[in-house]
């Protein structure tokens, strides 16, 4: 595994410094012809895909079909980041120690420069990928997926299996298991009055709000770690005025589908204490849970295999936050999320990447590129 890490080291580093946050179009343009590049030159058949105002999404395609009813595998991932422009003169692109920082390095440009070199592996090897492979990388996931979303979808329907090159767990483990999220706007009319001479003539929205967000976070559950958070609230107008209007977005978070399901009926079912109030809820899942399946637990147990060979082991767990690979599950594709570096500090002025394991990582990704 020599020279792996200066490998990874310079295809991630034009990545890094071409500085890529959600929205900017001219910038995630330019980097996705950049990207593109790479691929084209480790033999790759590449389309860039109009983003819809959002930028540009790239569809890499490597080798051919060779077995019949077999699907492609999927390679997922994203360029973008939520670091603003100007975000590198606080966050350089340096190796210190055993750490290599940047905007984008941990979440996720590591990752996309982690498959590039694992594909060099195998040209060095004179080993070739076991079937096709699909590498879709995404110019929006940081803001939502919005135009990426259905293409996603459909590749993971036609897909035989997919891996995500987030960052993984830390200590290096492997996610099988993201909690899904759902969001909901929660609006209350009232009745405005003024609320010194006759507040008895008006119903406040706010109070209202109050309580129904005392259901809302009640639909909580500890023992399945189904959260609920009511993030932001709005309403009112003045100290003394019964509010006329009162609003909240809540997030949720679950690890099934079953209790998606469950805290979906019960905010459809919400209905204000005050006659005078009316209630609107809007929305609702935004992504299913990646929940750990047969055909994921099979991708696991090849990567366990290969990663004992390489002399490491390798562990599977769960995370709170959600990705691209949510939407795969929920669309029953096998997928094995956190094949990219180990690291920390992803959203952060403190993003880095480990060095030590790096190596080893890139090795995993190259045999697994061959044997699935």
């Amino acid at each position: 595994m020599t020279g792996l890490f200066e490998q990874w080291l310079a295809a991630v580093e034009p990545m890094v410094r071409a500085e890529s946050p959600s929205g900017d179009i001219a910038r995630l343009e330019a980097l996705a012809a950049q990207i593109a590049e790479s691929f084209r030159a480790r033999g790759a058949e590449v389309a860039l895909e109009p983003a819809g105002g959002a930028g540009t999404h790239l569809l890499a395609r490597l080798g051919a079909p060779r077995s019949t009813g077999r699907g492609p595998l999927l390679i997922l991932g994203h360029f973008d980041t939520v670091h603003p422009v100007g975000t590198l003169d606080r966050l350089p692109f340096q190796v210190e120690d055993d750490r290599v920082t940047g905007p984008g390095v941990y979440d996720m440009k590591g990752g996309i420069a982690a498959l590039l070199v694992a594909l060099d592996r195998l040209t060095e090897r004179g080993e070739r990928l076991r079937d096709q492979v699909l590498v879709y990388l995404t110019c929006d996931e940081e803001s939502g997926s919005a135009t990426s979303r259905a293409r996603i979808e459909e590749l993971g329907r036609s897909a035989r299996g997919a891996l995500v090159l987030e960052p993984s767990l830390p200590g290096g483990g492997v996610k099988l298991a993201r909690k899904g999220v759902a969001l909901y706007h929660v609006a209350v009319e009232g009745v405005p009055a003024h609320a010194g001479i006759e507040p008895e003539a008006g119903a406040s929205a706010i109070h209202e709000l109050l309580r129904v967000l005392g259901t809302v976070l009640g639909l909580a559950d500890a023992r399945v770690e189904t959260t609920l958070n009511a993030g932001t609230i709005q309403g009112g107008t003045a100290s003394n005025v019964v509010a006329e209007r009162a609003a909240a977005d809540v997030d949720v978070r679950f690890w099934t589908r079953g209790e998606a399901e469950r805290v979906h009926a019960a905010m459809q079912g919400l209905k204000p204490r005050d006659p005078r109030c009316t209630l609107a809820v809007a929305g609702g899942v935004n992504r299913y849970a990646l929940e750990e399946t047969p055909g994921s637990r099979a991708l696991f147990d090849v990567a366990v295999e290969q990663a004992r060979a390489l002399g490491f082991p390798l562990s599977g767990g769960g995370t709170g936050g959600a990705s691209d690979g949510n939407l795969l599950a929920g669309v029953g594709c096998p997928t094995l999320d956190g094949l990219g570096p180990d690291g920390g500090g992803a959203h952060s002025l403190h993003e880095f990447v480990y060095r030590e394991p790096l190596p080893a990582r890139i090795e995993l990704l190259a045999r697994l590129l061959s044997r699935l």
